[in-house]
């Protein structure tokens, strides 16, 4: 194995990593290209130096499975980072995924199997982005989209009750509600009331519209509807 050889293994992974990384930030999200990059290309490095560096040295067993099996277990420390957390709402479990796939590419890039390579990359791709455009469509079809119905209000106007018998009545599931006062411990005066409704729906139009003819109540300081994040 020549030094061309090794050197184009490594840049294969930190071209194939910069796409994975560039799908993510494009939609917004970190780590983007630069980290998905440098993970492919870390991973690229130890499998050749487990598989090429110690040739020389006595009695040294080149095993680079066990390289790989130390660069899956130590991405995870990364894709922990990329995963947020606010309430019961989880973010971040995609991109931390495509950190996974890029250690994984660049293991494969300094093997030297690039025909898996390039198909993993093309599946990741259509799983990001594919599935990103189509998966709002399959969702209507098969059972609905999923949104989050967001709104602030001055408490004491019975307003969270006429909004989820109005849900209901547009045949949307509430799947899980949360609530968050700002003076939970005050009760000589109302305080305003933060509350997130994520529910699934075959009418995403009759939804907003039917959240929107809440705006005109005086309590309500804000409302929206927002789809569901990966």
């Amino acid at each position: 194995m020549t030094d061309l050889d090794l050197t184009l293994k490594v840049i294969v992974a930190t071209v194939v990593g910069g796409v994975i990384g560039l799908e993510r930030e494009l939609r917004g999200h970190d780590p983007g290209i630069r980290t998905h990059a440098l993970v492919a290309v870390g991973a690229a490095m130890f499998t050749i130096a487990g598989a090429y560096g110690f040739a020389d040295v006595r009695g040294a067993s080149a095993d680079p499975s066990r390289i790989a099996a130390q660069v899956a277990a130590g991405v995870g420390f990364i894709g922990a980072g990329a995963v947020l957390r606010s309430g019961r709402t989880v973010r971040g479990l995609t991109t931390a995924a495509t950190l996974w796939v890029s250690a994984a590419v660049g293991v494969a890039a300094g093997a030297g199997i690039f025909v898996p390579l390039v198909a993993a990359a093309a599946v990741t791709l259509v799983v990001l982005v594919g599935l990103h455009v189509a998966k709002p469509r399959l969702f209507v079809r098969l059972g609905g989209v999923h949104c989050q119905v967001r709104l602030e209000y001055e408490r004491g106007h019975g307003t969270l009750g006429p909004l989820i018998r109005q849900l209901e009545e547009l045949q949307c599931r509430v799947a899980r509600l949360h609530v968050e006062d700002d003076d939970e411990h005050r009760v000589d005066a109302p305080g305003i009331r933060r509350v997130t409704i994520f529910v699934q729906t075959r009418d995403e139009v009759g939804l907003t519209a039917a959240v929107g003819a809440f705006e005109h109540r005086d309590e309500i300081v804000t409302i929206s509807v927002e789809p569901v994040q990966d």
